[in-house]
């Protein structure tokens, strides 16, 4: 017969493999999902990827070959790399592996529960392991944290805090060591692993930080220590800081430029939306979710909305009362600052998007953590505990009924869309989504009929209304009256022109103009050279255009002067004027030796590329390189003959 302690141990070594498969029953429907958005630009599209065959050589340049970040992410990009290596161009496979990053993840948690628990509160064993592992599950189900599972790029966002919590639990492993053993683990947690998760996505940086909350507020390391001392440490920390925010400075503010508010008005809003995810967290109902939510609106002053000042006021208090209660209710008080500190790269001064859900990954475990602290309380003598063990029943098993849903939804791009756009119907580009999705669906694949041309337009022209700068709703629009052979809209595409002169520029708006090549040069929007022309040259008047967005005008133009006015006289003048206004791009500069190439332009070319090869030395840059190199030399050969 067994023992209690043994059907205890046997029920903890049953319930990781029992939350895995739960967690795959939730997300099995969203792993047989297709690609979206970044997925195409960072993966899909990534030659470099592709490219893999598991050599160094070729590894090296995947990992060098990312797009996103200052870092370029390589350890994520290495890991998109081995997976398309090993398993192939599926996204299903990305996203399994995406899941089981989670898991580990979640496993985790449950491990840093356990250890901050047992600092926190002296009890049993089983109690302490019990509301650890409910956490864990609890923040495994969340519909909060589906993001990282169901889109294949947010791996690096899983990838890092992967990283970051074996770092973390390694480091609180250390404290509790003795002697030689501890110092290595936390020497490992410093110097091995958390450069790790800062090369898999720049949150890694915030490692220090969780740290620190867990020294302050869990182990309480700092107790004995001068109040003299905390000052001066707190005050040279402030110093390096502002430091080095001021050494970055311009590289901060720089991206503010494609950006509709300022750096004020972004910390102002994020004070509301940071009660926002709360309400997510505590309250996942299904229709605060989404792939968007630009539908938040921007705060212009402390009471434009007036909300804004409120939830200002809301978070000087919490932080306030978490500071005072920090010694009476520790759990409270690391919920707290946590979450904030969590937020500190992604939630503050950088010129980021406002909202996106996967920025509380890590975020939301303070909060779950001291949630079901209060749910399942670790004292024996605790009141109302069935009410309590209810309610924590109840909440995980509506967040895996709402992860579920979530789940179903990401199995299909066109039901995705179309449940975003019903959640998020004030959302300009979930509006474009859903337009976009039934386009995809009917008129792309040959079919098409009345009530579809009207949802389309109907999604596009209520984009275009929602965001008063967007071009691509408009382009959209034109491209539907093409598609179905409707009589050209004079007023609309008045618009278009006025838009693409007087709106200003959003690093949206640079993915529509990439794809205007394909569009003009196809004739997908119906326009003649002279209307194309005016297109062009309005995008280029434009005085929001900064030197980046202008370069890749410059290219359409040179696009359409090759493909369909057969001019390479013309389009080699678009392509140095793309690289007289993005002197920094690879390949902007390899379109201009192609087409000096193909005009006989030898030297010309071989001077463009030696610069090319004197100024770039990216890894991600080599295979451009090595073909411009053959061309040069096999162009510069045949003259010679000549």
């Amino acid at each position: 017969m067994l023992t209690f302690a043994n059907r205890s141990l046997l029920l903890q070594a049953a319930v990781l493999p029992a939350v895995s498969l739960l967690l795959l029953a939730l997300y099995w429907p969203g792993l047989q999902g297709g690609f979206i958005f970044d997925d195409f630009s960072s993966i899909v599209e990534n030659p470099a990827l592709r490219s893999t065959d598991g050599s160094i050589a070729s590894l090296t340049t995947a990992a060098s070959s990312g797009i996103s970040g200052p870092l370029g992410r390589p350890l994520s990009m290495l890991s998109f790399a081995a997976n398309l290596h090993l398993f192939g161009a599926a996204p299903y496979s990305f996203k399994v592996t995406n899941l089981a990053i989670h898991i580990a993840n979640a496993a985790l948690f449950f491990v840093i529960a356990l250890q901050l628990g047992r600092w926190v509160n002296r009890t049993s064993r089983v109690r302490a392991w019990l509301l650890a592992a409910a956490v864990a599950a609890a923040w495994a189900m969340h519909p909060l944290n589906a993001m990282p599972v169901l889109y294949v790029v947010q791996r690096m966002t899983s990838l890092s805090a992967l990283f970051s919590l074996c770092a973390l639990s390694l480091w609180l492993f250390g404290r509790q060591a003795q002697g030689a053993r501890g110092v290595l683990a936390m020497a490992a947690s410093i110097l091995v692993l958390w450069p790790a998760a800062v090369f898999s996505k720049e949150t890694g940086l915030l490692l220090p930080a969780h740290i620190f909350l867990c020294e302050w507020l869990v182990l309480g390391t700092f107790r004995t220590v001068p109040t003299r001392l905390k000052w001066w440490a707190a005050a040279i920390a402030g110093v390096l800081l502002s430091t080095l925010c001021w050494a970055k400075w311009g590289f901060i503010t720089a991206g503010y430029s494609v950006r509709d508010f300022g750096m004020v008005e972004r910390l102002m809003t994020e004070a509301r939306v940071l009660w926002f995810y709360v309400g997510q967290l505590l309250l996942p109902a299904p229709h605060f979710f989404g792939l968007f939510h630009d539908d938040i609106p921007i705060s212009r002053g402390l009471f434009a909305p007036p909300e804004t000042l409120l939830a200002i006021a809301g978070w000087v208090a919490v932080a306030m009362l978490a500071f005072w209660q920090r010694a009476r209710r520790p759990l409270f008080a690391f919920a707290v600052f946590w979450f904030l500190a969590s937020h500190a790269l992604e939630s503050t001064l950088f010129p980021l998007e406002i909202a996106h859900e996967h920025r509380n990954y890590i975020a939301s475990f303070g909060i779950v953590l001291w949630l079901f602290s209060f749910m399942l309380p670790v004292q024996a003598n605790a009141r109302w505990p069935v009410p309590r063990l209810v309610l924590a029943i109840s909440f995980v098993s509506f967040c895996g009924l709402v992860t579920t849903l979530r789940s179903m939804q990401w199995a299909n791009e066109f039901l995705r869309s179309q449940a975003d756009v019903a959640n998020h119907p004030n959302s300009a580009r979930s509006n474009f989504q859903a337009a976009s999705a039934i386009m995809q669906r009917t008129f792309e694949a040959g079919g098409g009929n009345a009530l579809a041309y009207q949802s389309v337009q109907f999604f596009y022209r209520r984009a275009a209304e929602l965001d008063k700068n967007g071009k691509a709703a408009l382009v959209g629009l034109v491209y539907l009256d093409c598609i179905t052979g409707v009589q050209k809209d004079a007023a609309l595409r008045a618009r278009l022109l006025e838009r693409f002169v007087y709106g200003r520029y959003s690093l949206g708006d640079r993915g529509i103009v990439q794809s205007l090549s394909g569009l003009l040069v196809e004739g997908r929007l119906c326009m003649d050279d002279n209307e194309a022309k005016a297109l062009i040259e309005a995008a280029l008047s434009n005085p929001y255009a900064d030197a980046t967005t202008r370069a890749m005008i410059y290219a359409v133009a040179m696009d359409y002067a090759v493909a369909r006015l057969n001019s390479v006289p013309l389009a080699i003048g678009y392509a140095q004027a793309a690289v007289a206004s993005d002197p920094g791009s690879a390949a902007l500069r390899s379109n201009l030796i192609r087409l000096l190439l193909r005009a006989n332009r030898v030297e010309e070319a071989r001077r463009e590329y030696t610069w090319l090869i004197e100024n770039f030395h990216a890894v991600r840059d080599r295979p451009v390189l090595n073909e411009l190199k053959t061309l040069v030399e096999s162009m510069g050969t045949s003259a010679n003959t000549n």
